[in-house]
């Protein structure tokens, strides 16, 4: 035999009050997609020397503005295109490029999606902690533009309320790079490397989330 119930006045709006609150919490955070330039430190060498060499990059961010605490929540890199100049750079490979997730949130997973003109190349990704880094086994010509995959992470927020989540870009040394590759030269004919990391004296925040009800 079959039950059928029927809930009505009080209990009824209590019991949907409730599984609204419910439904809120595990469901997903509406997210905000903001556009950053990024000013690096870069350097590059020429016939033995270090140069110093001026460089910016757009990185796109989605992720939620608010979570509530404990929710678990995705953000999506997206670098703009890549075009090395022809002019110096005759071919390049080795392309790699870092992200930086909150220390204070748990990273729950991560992948690649998307990308354009990358050939059978192959893009993976290397995580140490809140570091992600992609990389690539692909070459490509000067002139030539291509795009990298973005990176989807899922992260976990904290379970208490009011922290801030930020995200920006990984790497802060020549030694630990956010950004480059290694370039075969127009006129030297060498292979040399184009590295970067984020300026510090002008921090950018890719995303912002604050936790909280």
């Amino acid at each position: 035999m079959q039950h059928k119930w029927k809930l009505t006045g009080g209990l009824a709006a209590s019991l949907g009050l409730a599984l609204t609150g419910i439904m809120s919490s595990a469901g997903t955070a509406s997210a905000d997609t903001a556009t950053k330039t990024l000013d690096y430190t870069c350097q590059t060498r020429v016939d033995g020397n270090w140069i110093p060499v001026p460089y910016s990059r757009d990185f796109t961010t989605t992720a939620p503005a608010k979570v509530a605490p404990g929710q678990t929540f995705k953000v999506t890199f997206d670098s703009a295109p890549i075009k090395a100049v022809a002019d110096f750079n005759k071919l390049l490979n080795n392309v790699n490029i870092a992200y930086k997730t909150p220390a204070n949130a748990k990273v729950v997973g991560y992948k690649l999606t998307g990308g354009s003109n990358l050939g059978t190349a192959k893009q993976w990704v290397e995580r140490n902690g809140t570091n992600f880094n992609i990389k690539s086994n692909g070459e490509w010509a000067g002139g030539v533009e291509f795009d990298f995959p973005n990176l989807e992470v899922t992260l976990k927020a904290p379970t208490t309320a009011g922290a801030t989540l930020t995200t920006g870009a990984g790497g802060s040394s020549f030694q630990d790079t956010a950004f480059g590759w290694m370039r075969l030269q127009t006129q030297l004919n060498t292979w040399d490397p184009f590295q970067c990391y984020p300026d510090p004296a002008k921090p950018v925040a890719f995303s912002t989330t604050t936790v909280g009800y």
